[in-house]
This record gives structure tokens, C-alpha cells and sequence, in this order.
């Protein structure tokens, strides 16, 4: 899908670790997974992205029923959904609710100066994540043939540490394959993964790197276990302008009023 060019900003919102199960009951680390998504949506209408993009682990239990659910309730956000799987779910039934995603292979999607590829970095029966020969050749390929001026890249499974021993036991395995692809590209702008469930915020080589919050449960940054953040669910934008630059912040139920502040620019 390509879009004309336009000197306007790509509005995003990075949705990720819902934790939904079947049971909209269920508790998902003492927090209710369904009722904090929920309460997020009104802010993430509020900021009028353009599209939701959906890093992974939508599910905790990988039931039809949970992702219906999620649907629905994303249906309502104002924009659609391009989703990707994570450790959590089974892609086969995730598909099913979210076609927009890369359920045979990488989803490239062009619009405006950018281009954004949706990587499947799951293996099933393993928390942590690996990016197969045959989808990195395919994501060369893709970038070999790319016209877009900049190019941002999301994939489950952090690449980098994020300083949380709980979660960087389960990372992305054998990242350098993924940025020795990445690094002869100087169009890559942005890395964004989901798993972590904290703000993360790096830069490497100029190119941003950005771990999201989950929308059910976040973990304080810098602890060996997971340490419940009383800040609560939160969602991450991204304004992607023409020039290349990126600038994120976070969007959250305790600073609505205060989002703006927390902007960060990686030029």
C-alpha cells in the first residue's frame, strides 16, 4: 500500500502487551488487563494517531475469545491496526482478528516518506525471540527495493538490553544478524519492540530505539524481578516526520495533561 508523499508527520500510537485472556476476569499480574486497556482508549482516540500499531503479546492465553475482545475494543480507537505477534500468541489465531500483520512473511506498508516493516521475531514453545534466515533475506530484499526516505522497523523481542534482568533473559537471540542488515541502510530511523513493559529509550548509530510500555501491567525500569510501576498502563506515540526525525513520548492515565513534556526528538 503506497500513500502520496506529504509534508505532514505520521501520527502512531505503539500498543503492546495487552495480557488479555478469555476470561475478561482473569487478572493479569494483580491488574485487570481488559479494564486498563480500556481505560486507555480514550486517550489514544484523544491524540488522533493514524494508525495503532500492535507490538505483540496481545493475548496471555492465545484464545479466540481474547482477541475478539481486543478487537473490538481497538475498533474503537479511531485508526487501524497493524499488528505483529509475540511470545504469547499463536500468529494462526491472532491473524483471524488482525489481518493487517506478518502472518506469511514481513508486512511493508508505505505511507507518506515512510515506510514501516512488521517483523515476526516469535518462536513457538520459547519466550524469547529469533528472526529467521528467511525473514531477514526477505526484510533485505524489501529494503533493497524501497523507494520511501525513511524507514522504521518493529518487531516483538527487544534487540538491545534494557537494564531488566526479569526480561533481558528474553530478548531477541542473535541480534547482530537483525543490524547487520539494518546498519548498511542509513534510511532506518527507528526500532520499536514490544516485551518489556517499560519505557525504553536509546540511541544507537543515530537510529532511535524504542521499547514500549504494556497497556495491562508495567515493571519499574532497572530491577532484577518484575516490580509493579504504580504509574500504571500506558501506550507510547511517535510523530515521524518528513525530514526523518523522530519524537515519542508516552501516553498515560496519571499525566494526560502533561504528555507533551515528556517528548523526546532523535534526529
Amino acid at each position: 500500500m503506497k500513500i502520496s508523499p506529504s509534508e505532514k508527520s505520521l501520527r502512531i500510537v505503539q500498543l503492546s502487551d495487552c495480557h488479555v485472556s478469555a476470561d475478561p476476569e482473569a487478572a493479569y499480574r494483580g491488574q485487570s488487563a481488559d479494564g486498563n486497556l480500556a481505560a486507555l482508549l480514550p486517550v489514544i482516540r484523544a491524540w488522533q494517531p493514524e494508525f495503532v500499531l500492535l507490538t505483540g503479546d496481545v493475548s496471555e492465553d492465545a484464545s479466540a475469545a481474547s482477541y475478539e475482545r481486543v478487537a473490538a475494543m481497538l475498533s474503537t480507537a479511531g485508526a487501524p491496526v497493524l499488528a505483529l505477534p509475540g511470545n504469547h500468541d499463536k500468529p494462526a489465531v491472532m491473524s483471524r482478528f488482525f489481518p493487517s500483520g506478518p502472518w506469511d512473511g514481513l508486512l511493508e506498508l508505505q505511507v507518506k516518506r515512510w515506510q514501516l516493516l512488521l517483523l515476526d521475531s516469535t518462536v513457538p514453545g520459547r519466550v524469547s525471540g529469533e528472526l529467521a534466515a528467511r525473514e531477514l533475506n526477505e526484510m533485505k530484499n524489501c529494503l533493497e527495493g524501497s523507494d520511501a526516505e525513511h524507514i522504521l522497523v518493529a518487531l516483538h523481542h527487544q534487540p538491545v538490553p534494557v537494564n531488566a534482568a526479569w526480561i533481558d533473559r528474553y530478548a531477541l537471540e542473535s541480534p547482530e544478524s537483525l543490524f547487520d542488515a539494518l546498519d548498511r541502510d542509513p534510511r532506518i530511523r527507528c526500532i520499536c519492540w514490544g516485551h518489556v513493559h517499560q519505557d525504553f529509550r536509546a540511541q544507537r548509530n543515530g537510529v532511535a530505539l524504542l521499547g514500549a510500555p504494556s497497556s495491562a501491567a508495567n515493571s519499574l525500569p532497572h530491577t532484577n524481578r518484575f516490580t509493579l510501576d504504580p504509574a500504571g498502563p500506558s501506550c507510547r506515540w511517535l510523530e515521524l516526520n518528513s525530514n526523518g526525525d523522530v519524537e515519542t513520548g508516552i501516553l498515560g492515565l496519571l499525566d494526560q495533561s502533561s504528555t507533551g513534556k515528556t517528548s523526546h526528538k532523535i534526529k
